[in-house]
């Protein structure tokens, strides 16, 4: 495979792009196609990690305990909206 070095602007324009795409010149006709690097499991954990508080985390299970539904008794719920349609 080939290989070629992106400047900064097209690094940045690149960069915008989230899945495969194919890339044509102004006249429409394809250049051919760019698919970014996918993140690795270690990447995507450590930035899933920075949406949570731990501390927010156990505040809400001392706060809201025991309050919410079962699974069971909000299935049953979707099951009555279901059957009054």
């Amino acid at each position: 495979m080939a290989t070629l070095t992106a400047s900064e602007s097209i690094q940045a324009w690149l960069g915008q792009v989230k899945e495969r795409t194919e890339i044509r010149a102004l006249n429409g006709e394809v250049l051919g196609t760019f698919e970014p690097r996918r993140e690795s499991e270690e990447q995507i954990y450590e930035r899933v990690k920075t949406l949570f508080d731990p501390t927010e985390i156990e505040r809400r299970m001392v706060t809201e305990k025991d309050q919410g539904y079962a699974f069971e008794q909000v299935m049953e719920h979707l099951r009555s909206l279901e059957a009054k349609q």
